[in-house]
């Protein structure tokens, strides 16, 4: 774990692990609050390390700190979590994975806000191991995978005092899109903090370089997915539509993009169209089961089945 002025939420973290490691490793990036305290008081192992951050003491490298942690590990297999998210099912199956000899890396079910998604959490720890990009920063582990979705690490983020999350992300992708022109993973998370914002067109236009690149293959379907979403929030149907269809075409197995074409027919007044996707969006049934962006519930249910209520309400 990495930690910084997390006060307000570390001891929930750690109360939710607690019996379930066999050393607790925390690097803290320099907190002015009790946050050391309480760490060591929950029997932490606790390392001050600030090389992590820029001149003006803001955290500048995100995976140089998560590495700075992981060398602290003693332990064959590691649990990455983060101080504002709790561990809140799956205690008794993680020790389950660590006698396997099939697989490195276990990814678990990560939760918030509504969306789902998985993420390699608990990984054995070898010697070539380690942690790349300055920010979204992700483990690079080429030994086979598992998955267990009954793990779930649910995050309840809470900024209070800090910087917001937008402007740090923002700050930090940038540097890295200066460090790595060519990687389009920083310029699709860029675009996501942008859109995030109604700044539409610098969304799309990262989307659209991350698109150029083409080397995050695993954000495709996404990337494909948000620009739509710019294009038609900005009402321009044609590109939308290509977007869509694109996104739809990478991966037929997200609702999200077959309820995002019913809500572009919606949009262009063609109810036939906007029901025949939304109809497709409900036989998709359930996200897909490997996926590890974030997936959208809303899109396997509730939504079209509220939209093709309204339009049959509507009428012809």
């Amino acid at each position: 774990m990495i930690v910084r002025d997390e006060a307000a939420v570390l001891a929930r973290c750690l109360d939710s692990l607690q019996g379930i490691h066999d050393e607790l490793c925390i690097v803290d990036t320099g907190s002015r609050d009790d946050t050391v305290a309480i760490a060591r008081a929950h029997g932490a192992q606790v390392l001050s390390y600030t090389a992590c951050n820029g001149p003006d003491g803001r955290i500048a490298d995100f995976a140089a700190a998560r590495n700075a942690a992981l060398a602290m590990a003693g332990g064959n297999w590691v649990l990455q979590i983060d101080a504002d998210e709790i561990l809140a099912t799956g205690h008794t199956r993680l020790r389950r994975h660590l006698s396997r000899a099939d697989c490195d890396i276990v990814t678990i079910t990560m939760v918030s806000n509504g969306a789902r998604w998985r993420s390699g959490r608990l990984f054995r720890r070898t010697d070539g191991i380690r942690y790349r990009s300055r920010i979204h920063e992700h483990l690079e582990h080429a030994g086979p995978s598992a998955a267990d979705a009954r793990i779930v690490i649910e995050n309840r983020q809470n900024k209070t005092g800090k910087e917001s999350s937008s402007d740090r992300n923002i700050r930090l992708l940038l540097l890295a899109t200066r460090d790595e022109p060519e990687e389009a993973r920083n310029f699709h998370y860029l675009g996501n903090e942008f859109r995030e914002l109604q700044r539409f067109a610098e969304a799309i236009a990262c989307y659209r370089r991350a698109l150029e690149l083409d080397n995050y293959r695993v954000g495709r379907f996404h990337t494909c997915y948000y620009l739509a979403v710019c294009h038609l929030l900005q009402a321009d149907w044609p590109q939308a539509l290509d977007m869509a269809f694109a996104a739809v075409r990478i991966d037929p197995r997200y609702a999200e993009g077959h309820c995002l074409l019913g809500d572009i027919y919606c949009s262009m007044s063609q109810p036939g169209h906007a029901q025949q996707w939304y109809r497709s969006a409900l036989s998709v049934k359930r996200p897909p089961a490997d996926a590890v962006m974030a997936v959208q519930v809303w899109a396997y249910d509730s939504h079209p089945r509220a939209q093709l209520a309204k339009l049959a309400a509507a009428g012809p």
